[in-house]
């Protein structure tokens, strides 16, 4: 017979549990033009139209499943513009705004900023064993002084990258007109992921397999330090 004791037993347990598995978050995914959408898809009669926000809940999904803590910021550029009576050029110190208020309180070992390219699908889509997958680009800032740390890690992710899903990458491109916030962690990333014709499916096969680079980064920091 199901007795008191073995209720209270239970709720402890429970509350063990609950103790255990809350991990603070390691990465901190945000979208600086959080509008940026995908292709359309219809879905019972209604249009959906997907975009970046939905990615990067997507990736943290993916990194959920393989017990990575990340947090996806939730709010919104358009709201820090219209405040401080920004236009769409002022995103970066929206998301700037955002991710310093973010850092006060968490120590996050990877940043990234989630974007979508223009491209079209020819040059944004590859196909591994018959599955369609968006292709990556990593974005890498010089406009700083410590970027050199920033391009360590970027160039690991790509090697990585190239060795598990080779043709996902479109490279590294190299920028010196904008900071990308990359100045504020060594381990901050711009990631364009697919282009603009780009189905949600195919970005969530990319972002899955993204996830298994994060994680296969992430434990080989462990192993050397």
């Amino acid at each position: 017979m199901y007795s008191i004791k073995e209720e209270i037993k239970e709720e402890k347990v429970e509350e063990i549990t609950n103790i255990i598995d809350k991990k603070e978050p390691i990465i901190y995914i945000y979208n600086t033009h959080d509008t940026e959408e995908y292709n359309s898809l219809l879905s019972n009669g209604y249009t959906i139209t997907p975009n970046v926000k939905i990615a990067s809940y997507i990736l943290k999904d993916h990194l959920n499943n393989i017990n990575i803590e990340s947090t996806v910021e939730k709010r919104k550029i358009k709201d820090y513009l219209n405040k401080n009576k920004l236009n769409y050029y002022g995103s970066y110190d929206a998301s700037r705004y955002y991710l310093k208020d973010s850092l006060k309180n968490n120590n996050y070992k990877i940043l990234i900023d989630l974007h979508r390219d223009s491209i079209k699908k020819d040059k944004s889509t590859t196909t591994i064993n018959n599955k369609k997958y968006a292709k990556l680009l990593f974005v890498l800032t010089t406009k700083h002084n410590n970027y050199k740390e920033n391009e360590k890690f970027v160039k690991k992710l790509n090697s990585i990258l190239n060795q598990k899903y080779k043709t996902l990458s479109r490279g590294i491109m190299y920028r010196e007109d904008v900071i990308f916030n990359q100045d504020l962690s060594s381990k901050a990333i711009l990631l364009e992921v697919g282009g603009i014709d780009n189905t949600i499916e195919e970005v969530n096969n990319t972002l899955e397999a993204f996830s298994y680079v994060l994680k296969e980064y992430l434990d080989n920091e462990e192993i050397n330090g």
